[in-house]
């Protein structure tokens, strides 16, 4: 059996204790195994590790990761949905469908209404990932939730193939979603921007105005980029106030 290195927390990696890497372990997850995602998400999802809420992943295959989920969470509905699979199981419901058709996006939303995570490990091709975040994050993720999309390393493959769709994107092309995310970072601080500026940032049509209006903050992490939904309660406080030094801006 392989050996996995446990490293000391202090350096950021692996530790002891920490159980959705012991988790990922048991299952022979790639997501700790390989990409070691446990660095970046147990930030965010050990908040709700004892509490009841519906968590979404799009691409089960195998189910490691789901098994891992279960034994993460104690009281989540765990969803997901994947182009090969659809069963239930005794915390939730995998459901057959294709991220890159709204219709099938439409049945989950339908049938679970809302999430407080949504991660995206399915078809890892760009145009898909964009397409399911922008009807997801609107339609389906609570605000104050977190969306993930992971294995982002195919936005810089140039005519390749994966899962039998073809990928051409790369550093500088225009449906790399790593560039359009970076885009966004004048959109999360249009605070300090004219008016005329955010006349030109709704014109940006990759991703919804919409949608990037309740973005609070983007956390670009290795072979992933983590998006945090505003609350209601960060929006009305923080998403469409002056800017108190706008003089500075001039004109």
């Amino acid at each position: 059996m392989k050996k996995y290195k446990i490293v000391s927390s202090k350096s950021g990696g692996n530790f002891k204790g920490n159980d959705m890497f012991s988790a990922g372990i048991k299952y022979k997850t790639d997501k700790i195994t390989h990409h070691g995602y446990q660095r970046f998400y147990d930030y965010f999802l050990y908040p709700y590790k004892h509490k009841e809420f519906n968590f979404f992943e799009i691409g089960v295959d195998a189910g490691r990761s789901l098994k891992m989920w279960n034994d993460y969470f104690t009281k989540a509905k765990i969803y997901g949905m994947d182009i090969d699979h659809e069963y239930d199981h005794p915390k939730g419901k995998i459901f057959k469908g294709d991220q890159s058709k709204i219709k099938d996006l439409d049945i989950i939303i339908n049938e679970i209404k809302e999430s407080d995570f949504i991660i995206d490990d399915g078809s890892h091709v760009p145009e898909h990932q964009l397409l399911s975040f922008n009807h997801l994050f609107d339609k389906l993720l609570n605000k104050g939730g977190t969306y993930i999309i992971e294995d982002i390393e195919t936005s810089y493959w140039k005519k390749s193939e994966l899962y039998g769709y073809k990928i051409n994107s790369g550093y500088n092309a225009k449906n790399n979603i790593v560039n359009i995310f970076k885009n966004i970072v004048d959109i999360v601080n249009r605070e300090f921007l004219l008016d005329k500026d955010i006349e030109k940032i709704k014109k940006f049509k990759q991703i919804k105005f919409e949608n990037l209006k309740y973005i609070s903050f983007i956390m670009f992490g290795q072979n992933c980029i983590i998006i945090k939904k505003m609350s209601q309660k960060e929006y009305d406080r923080y998403g469409e106030r002056k800017y108190r030094f706008i003089e500075s801006l001039g004109k």
